[in-house]
């Protein structure tokens, strides 16, 4: 896009915002859609690509130096998409409670937290090969005989492990009141 100055654009001192609308739309569009992609509702893009012009308008009553009009007009569009996408994160996601509905009773929830971070520090406890194949197995979803290659094992031998981890914890779960 060839940039074009700001004095282009100005008819009888005042600006022609159809013109720079005519001219510019499609960069607003492109820089926004770069910057979002789909997470953004198409609503919300023409919002930022709409107020991009009102505030470049806004800054031209104020009188606002502007050296280079595309480069000027593409800061606008990031610094709203920047303050759109800083409002939505504000926001309260519902799916971000809906496990504390399925806890009617805090009490249950607490226990179970509390559950959560017992099995945690046992798992901290362990040696560094069973930490290993407990991260392996349960986190990144490795099956046994992945696991078994990558450690240069039998797959016996980590179903053993597994096993064996599992009953330890089992047990310090139950010496622990849980």
């Amino acid at each position: 896009m060839e940039d074009k100055k700001l004095e282009n654009y100005i008819k009888n001192n005042n600006l022609d915002l159809d013109k720079i609308v005519d001219d510019y739309f499609a960069y607003v569009r492109t820089v926004v859609q770069n910057m979002v992609g789909n997470n953004l509702p198409k609503e919300d893009k023409e919002e930022i690509i709409i107020d991009t012009f009102f505030v470049l308008w806004k800054k031209y009553r104020e009188n606002y130096h502007i050296n280079s009009l595309s480069s000027y007009i593409a800061g606008i569009t990031r610094m709203l998409v920047k303050e759109k996408l800083k409002s939505i994160r504000k926001t309260i996601d519902i799916s971000t409670c809906e496990n504390l509905i399925e806890y009617s009773n805090l009490e249950i929830y607490a226990q179970e937290r509390e559950e959560v971070n017992e099995i945690y520090k046992q798992i901290k406890n362990l040696k560094e090969i069973d930490k290993k194949i407990i991260n392996m197995f349960y986190y990144n979803k490795k099956t046994i005989k992945d696991i078994a290659k990558n450690l240069k094992t039998s797959e016996a031998n980590i179903k053993i492990r597994l096993h064996r981890i599992r009953k330890k914890i089992k047990q310090e779960l139950k010496r622990g009141g849980f």
